[in-house]
């Protein structure tokens, strides 16, 4: 009877053959899986596109790794785990140093700037200010720009360190200094010359532009005062201008504004 040959042991081919096949496959599916996974032990953890617990566990898995093997030229047959895990490392450390490399250009550039800059007046030390003239020297031959010139000078400089003292003077120059970066507007440049007179760039102004500029900075200056020891010092000044022609040395700017200057009384 038919009856005899269907039980718990006996496969169900009479009645659901397609089912039975797809099982089947499955299982020699897996099989093949687990063979090539023992022959190939840097593929394990990885499905169909997949990474596998391990590479997902170190957050960029082994697609981290691939990109780079095609240009450390590894052989995928060389790529075991412990190269993986190896190549990891030298990555991280790879990476690393190239943060410390930024870090340390940064910080170098930042003593340059610090290098130029005057601590106590913060403006530019003489020295760099002649070099960012010469290079405004340079822009109006090569561009064709008209740039100003304006020479400042703290009258009352030497008449207040000889009464109140070199504190006294710091502070006055502190004081024309903080007013002469008030007054300027993005991309003029001001500097420190020598004893107590200032320069200041005035990048894209002609002569007229300058000479207002030059009357505005005066009444200006004029009008800061400070504090010292109960009495009240003001800031006194005057200042020159000169046209930055192509072809001018640097110093030849500053002796025309400082002539320039001295004419004016």
């Amino acid at each position: 009877m038919a009856d005899n040959n269907v039980g718990p042991a006996a496969p169900i081919v009479s009645v659901r053959s397609g089912r039975n096949r797809l099982a089947q496959e499955d299982r020699e599916l897996q099989a093949a899986k687990r063979e090539r996974k023992r022959k190939n032990p840097a593929d394990h953890g990885a499905g169909d596109g997949g990474r596998g617990d391990e590479g997902a566990a170190r957050g960029g898995g082994h697609d981290d790794i691939a990109d780079n093997v095609s240009v450390l030229g590894i052989p995928g047959e060389e790529m075991t785990v412990n190269v993986r895990r190896a190549l990891d490392t030298l990555l991280a450390e790879i990476n690393r140093l190239r943060t410390d490399l930024s870090r340390a250009k940064g910080h170098e550039a930042y003593l340059e700037q610090q290098a130029d800059i005057d601590r106590v007046l913060q403006v530019m030390r003489r020295r760099a200010f002649m070099t960012r003239l010469a290079l405004a020297v340079r822009r109006v031959e090569e561009e064709q720009v008209e740039f100003s010139f304006l020479y400042i000078q703290i009258t009352n400089a030497a008449a207040v360190r000889g009464e109140f003292g070199h504190g006294a003077l710091e502070s006055l120059m502190v004081q024309a200094a903080t007013v002469l970066r008030e007054g300027t507007e993005p991309g003029d440049v001001v500097g420190s010359l020598e004893n107590f007179d200032f320069g200041l760039i005035l990048p894209g102004t002609p002569s007229a532009q300058g000479a207002a500029k030059a009357a505005r900075l005066v009444a200006m200056l004029g009008g800061r005062s400070f504090a010292w020891q109960g009495q009240t010092l003001n800031v006194q000044a005057r200042i020159g201008e000169a046209v930055i022609s192509a072809g001018d040395a640097s110093e030849q700017v500053v002796q025309r504004a400082k002539d320039h200057m001295t004419a004016q009384g």
